[in-house]
């Protein structure tokens, strides 16, 4: 047999092991059955249903991951409610009612401590986003994670998604929301808020902000801030399109001399769409809020 007859013959026994050590087609549909009846058991409004389920089967050994870890199943559906969908916040309160009512309710999460998502929350602008908990604090299912979504960007358009995997055990805490917190949960730059502090001012600290992204109006050519901090120091704010690429590093950064008093500055940039980087570095004490976008 030649060299190259030789290597073909390889190549083929290689992919017929691939193939014979995944999954087969039966273990993948009981898996699927599985799941589905874990997502029947998900808590929906009177009158509701789920749509357009969507499946993945994710991944198991090397022989489906390659050189990656294993993937649990997940099971994403939209909530379909048969009456017209109205605004974030009483959407939000709405789902959060209705989970509270079947025995449920909405966990979110701030730094690693979870806390249930309540009405007043959903009023002060909380995203609606979180993982489906029993109203004692025990997992929706020791097989599942069951995570609901309210908005997708800025479109009310309610979704469960369920993770195939033994969920972890969380304790409830004591968390009280704050303007500056949810909007650091809802991750937009469209009203003020304490961006970055030092010591921890209305919720927030400084490890919050080790730079990140943050959703803002694609037409926004300005930023403006409000730096607060002692005399001798100075606070250095960058605020850029996330990708800058070919640019200077410094593009869009900013130092502003503490003066003890509030400071205002407004930083041009220039977005190649709805997401802006920005970043705090300073000293301690400081305050930096986010004033507005224009």
């Amino acid at each position: 047999m030649s060299g190259g007859v030789r290597a073909l013959a390889l190549v083929v026994a290689l992919l017929a092991t691939v193939t014979a050590c995944g999954r087969s087609s039966e273990e993948i549909a009981r898996l699927r059955q599985a799941v589905e009846a874990e997502m029947a058991n998900a808590p929906l409004p009177p009158g509701a249903q789920l749509l357009h389920g969507r499946f993945d089967k994710g991944c198991r050994d090397f022989w489906e991951c390659a050189d990656g870890p294993d993937r649990p199943a997940v099971y994403e559906a939209d909530l379909y409610l048969g009456r017209p969908l109205s605004g974030p916040a009483s959407m939000c309160a709405y789902f959060v009612t209705m989970l509270r009512q079947a025995g449920f309710q909405l966990f979110g999460k701030w730094d690693n401590a979870w806390f249930a998502i309540n009405a007043g929350d959903c009023a002060a602008g909380h995203p609606g986003n979180g993982v489906v908990m029993r109203n004692n604090g025990s997992p929706f299912s020791d097989k599942a994670t069951l995570e609901f979504t309210l908005l997708d960007g800025g479109r009310v358009a309610p979704r469960y998604e369920l993770t195939y995997r033994r969920p972890v055990e969380v304790e409830r805490s004591d968390v009280r929301l704050t303007r500056s917190m949810i909007a650091h949960l809802r991750n937009e730059l469209d009203r003020e808020f304490v961006l970055a502090a030092d010591p921890v001012t209305d919720g927030i600290a400084s490890s919050r902000t080790t730079g990140r992204q943050w959703t803002v109006d694609p037409s926004t050519t300005s930023l403006r801030f409000e730096v607060t901090c002692d005399q001798q120091r100075e606070v250095e704010l960058t605020a850029r399109d996330p990708v800058i690429t070919g640019q200077d590093i410094r593009t869009g950064q900013r130092t502003v001399p503490c003066t003890g008093a509030a400071t205002v500055i407004d930083i041009p940039v220039s977005l190649k769409g709805d997401k802006a980087f920005v970043a705090v570095s300073a000293d301690q004490p400081y305050l930096v809020r986010f004033v507005s976008a224009g």
